[in-house]
């Protein structure tokens, strides 16, 4: 093996497709050396062959030998090829070989597994893409620890442990597009201004959600509406007090779930790990946050280096 070896790695999910061309160094890492972006699974025609090599044909006629890995919803039923669920828990080398692999036009394509669980709470859960997100960030740690607790905010947000080198198991909270929806479709928000996030208001929501105790978010929502019909908050705030609430009551979820765990890295883009990490440490939980992006390119690396390197 070269000490510098080209691929391509690609997050493809439902709304947007990431792809990275990376150069594998020897000592397991990655560097990316240029970003490109396309649509997401459910806005393509079932066109994906077309539309990923229109945006890896440059890349591929400097480094035509470069294999690619591919990630998220293009392995599900909707996306290019189907990738099977491994059961966790699931190690680095598990994950790659339970790989899709195929040629299209000469060139050597893997769509990676999602992982499947029993949650703690007794429910069925999936996930796809967002493993590579741990294992990148174990990957960069020069010593990892035994065990470490994992945030992934988004649309879903995936609480995730990883114990002994493997995702022994995860959640899956419907945080993100809750308040999505909440925040579109109710009369909680009539304010939509995206600059006006005001972090008093938001840590406001996490006072009220800690307040709940045994109580349920239900009994919580309809708050942010009499704040502002009685004058106790501006209408432009009522979103950031929203966030706050559905927030915290996420964390104090999850800390109920791994009542052990002291420290959270968060991995998530650099607003929304803010406000997480604001909660964690509300609730003296330390929170660790990285770049989503050049975390999982690093968990892409671990996976060429169990099977090209």
């Amino acid at each position: 093996m070269t000490n510098q070896t080209t691929f391509i790695a690609g997050d493809w999910g439902t709304s947007n497709l990431r792809l990275y061309l990376c150069e594998y160094r020897a000592n397991g890492q990655s560097q990316i050396l240029e970003t490109r972006y396309g649509p997401g699974v459910s806005q393509l025609n079932g066109d994906f062959e077309e539309k990923i090599f229109s945006l890896i044909q440059p890349w591929l006629a400097h480094h035509p030998n470069a294999p690619v890995l591919l990630s998220g919803m293009i392995g599900s039923t909707i996306g290019w090829k189907e990738a099977p669920y491994l059961t966790c828990p699931a190690s680095v080398e598990q994950i790659a070989n339970g790989r899709l692999s195929f040629t299209a036009r000469g060139t050597s394509f893997s769509i990676l597994a999602g992982l499947r669980t029993i949650n703690p709470l007794g429910n069925p859960d999936v996930m796809r893409g967002e493993e590579l997100q741990m294992l990148g960030w174990l990957n960069s740690q020069t010593t990892p620890p035994s065990e470490q607790l994992f945030a992934l905010p988004g649309t879903h947000n995936k609480w995730t442990m990883i114990r002994g080198q493997q995702v022994e198991n995860f959640l899956t909270a419907f945080t993100g597009e809750l308040f999505a929806l909440l925040k579109n479709n109710s009369i909680l928000v009539t304010n939509h201004d995206e600059l006006s996030f005001n972090h008093e208001s938001f840590m406001l929501g996490v006072s009220t959600a800690e307040r709940l105790g045994s109580a349920s978010l239900l009994h919580g929502l309809f708050s942010t509406r009499a704040k502002q019909v009685l004058g106790d908050m501006p209408s432009a705030d009522a979103q950031a007090y929203l966030s706050g609430m559905i927030i915290a009551t996420d964390v104090i979820g999850a800390r109920s779930l791994w009542p052990d765990s002291s420290s959270v890295v968060v991995i998530a883009e650099q607003a929304l790990s803010e406000r997480y990490a604001s909660v964690l440490e509300h609730f003296d939980l330390n929170a660790q946050c990285g770049d989503p992006a050049s975390i999982a390119v690093q968990g892409y690396a671990a996976i060429y280096q169990q099977l090209f390197a």
